[in-house]
Formats: C-alpha cells, sequence, structure tokens
C-alpha cells in the first residue's frame, strides 16, 4: 500500500511539473527566436571585439581603427536590439560592460591617437570577450541552438 501510495504521489508530482514546464507553444516558441537572434547577434559582437582586441597599435591606421571600432558600436546595438526579450543576470554585466567599452571607443584623429585609445580599450575588450565567452556557454551553442528556455 505505501509503495502504491507513493508511486502515485510521484506520478502525480511529476505531471504537475511536466504541465507547468510545457506553457504556452507560442511562449517557447518565442523564446528559441529571442535566443537565437540573440546568440547570432552575441556571436557577430564577439567577432567584432576580437577584431577590435587584435589590432596592434603600433601598426594599426586610423581607417583600421574607424572600421573596427564602428563595427563594435554597430554589432552591439544589435546585440542589445535582440536582448530586449532576454533576463539573464549575465546578460546585465555584459550590457555594461559593452557600454563602457563603447564609451571607451573615442575619435582618433590620427594614426598616433589609434595608439592611445588602442591600450586604453584593450583590457576593456578582454573583459567583454570573457563575458560573450560564458553568454555562449550559457545560452548559446554552436549553430545558433539555444540551451536554455528562461527569458
Amino acid at each position: 500500500m505505501k509503495r502504491g501510495l507513493g508511486f502515485g504521489l510521484g506520478l502525480g508530482l511529476l505531471s504537475v511539473v511536466a504541465l507547468s514546464a510545457c506553457g504556452d507553444d507560442d511562449d517557447k516558441s518565442d523564446v528559441a527566436e529571442a535566443n537565437t537572434a540573440f546568440c547570432e547577434d552575441l556571436a557577430s559582437y564577439g567577432v567584432a571585439v576580437d577584431d577590435l582586441a587584435a589590432l596592434d597599435p603600433a601598426t594599426a591606421s586610423q581607417d583600421d581603427y574607424e572600421s573596427a571600432a564602428n563595427e563594435v558600436r554597430s554589432t552591439r546595438d544589435d546585440m542589445v536590439d535582440s536582448a530586449a526579450d532576454l533576463s539573464e543576470a549575465e546578460w546585465q554585466n555584459l550590457q555594461t560592460q559593452a557600454d563602457t567599452l563603447r564609451d571607451q571607443l573615442q575619435d582618433a584623429p590620427d594614426d598616433q591617437a589609434v595608439q592611445s585609445v588602442l591600450d586604453a580599450a584593450k583590457p576593456q575588450a578582454a573583459t567583454v570577450q570573457a563575458s560573450v565567452a560564458t553568454l555562449n556557454t550559457a545560452i548559446c551553442t554552436a549553430g545558433g541552438a539555444t540551451t536554455t528556455t528562461g527569458g
């Protein structure tokens, strides 16, 4: 009798958990789409930051810098837009770091100024790269598939 009661309670609890996890199929689809879009934009932002961080301050020209800085700004904007439905704490952390990096990307009037700007921005770029990697692990997988469904 105890075994049957335990089994029944376990089955009942499992049913409640399964029903509460199901939710609305449209909600799941929306979350999956938001995560996929965010993961794609996060990957693009990560590449842009990598490209900026890879610039050699001794040899980067103003054009090299402007192109890399504009790509960081543009992909950051796309990432922020696609993250509107995400609420993970890691996202808030990354957004703060990305904003700090954006603010450090000053105009460089000449090639000499590029070295100074890049020297100042590289530590923050490394911090952003670490957060991008964390979010990629927490939310994104290769090919844009998601590892979480929360939002």
